[in-house]
């Protein structure tokens, strides 16, 4: 018995072996209809043929089974690529409980206890804190896109949820006034990867926050405006994107759930 093993494609590869591009975009078109949100169905369907048609690269890498056959791997692609998607737009982050727990470093714990001097239950309200700042840390870059999502998806952007585009979390895809733009919350939070696959394309990136002042180290300066400057903006679109904005929507949407325990 043949073990088939998996392999990490994207659409460039199988256009690259032959894969007719009708043909793709049609697999697309019978995957495409099954999905019963509207939004997501539209916001598909433009990423998608955006991308089969002008800039192949930019569909990231999934594992598919490496039958060697391109349609049936075409098609596990496209399923994989569509979920992708949608599972993330279905589990917000902003509603997901925060934990308070994690793994206990014992020379860490000793370091700190003799560092502070402090008591055992001082200790654990420490480590406790520790956990849900690191949770909600995670959960940062992905509650700024949602953030992001629900006041650019009205004005005609697209959320490329999921990660289904590589290095890019939004794009404006109306002919001739393309934008293709990757966020960050902090000046600091680009990886070598991401930077390398952006230069020589159109992509644009911002980030949230910017350096903060040597004379405030504990304030990184908030970065909307260059935002409004990037993507071009009109005033009704500049007033939502702002720190301020964003803070409330956060204050307002976040769930209130601790996990005390796995």
């Amino acid at each position: 018995m043949i073990k088939i093993t998996s392999k990490r494609i994207n659409i460039e590869f199988l256009l690259g072996k032959g894969l007719d591009k009708k043909i793709v975009i049609e697999d697309f078109k019978k995957q495409v209809d099954l999905v019963k949100n509207e939004l997501y169905k539209s916001e598909l369907t433009q990423m998608f043929n955006y991308a089969v048609k002008n800039n192949p690269t930019l569909f990231t890498n999934i594992a598919v089974s490496n039958t060697g056959n391109l349609r049936e791997m075409c098609n596990e692609y496209i399923k994989k690529w569509i979920s992708k998607y949608s599972k993330a737009r279905s589990n917000p982050a902003i509603k997901r409980s925060l934990k308070a727990y994690g793994e206990k470093d014992p020379a860490l714990v000793k370091r700190v206890a003799v560092n502070t001097n402090a008591k055992s239950d001082t200790l654990d309200k420490y480590l406790t804190g520790h956990f849900v700042y690191m949770s909600a840390e995670n959960m940062n870059g992905e509650i700024l896109e949602e953030y992001l999502a629900s006041v650019l998806e009205p004005f005609g952007w697209c959320w490329c949820a999921g990660a289904i585009y590589r290095s890019v979390d939004f794009c404006y895809l109306k002919p001739g006034k393309e934008i293709l733009l990757q966020v960050k919350n902090k000046y600091n939070t680009e990886n070598s990867s991401s930077s390398a696959i952006r230069n020589g394309t159109k992509i644009i990136k911002w980030n949230r926050l910017n350096k903060p002042r040597t004379d405030d180290l504990d304030s990184p300066i908030p970065n909307w405006e260059k935002l409004c400057e990037l993507i071009a903006v009109k005033t009704e679109l500049s007033e939502l994107l702002t720190e301020e904005k964003y803070l409330e929507y956060i204050e307002n949407n976040s769930s209130t759930d601790i996990l005390e325990h796995r």
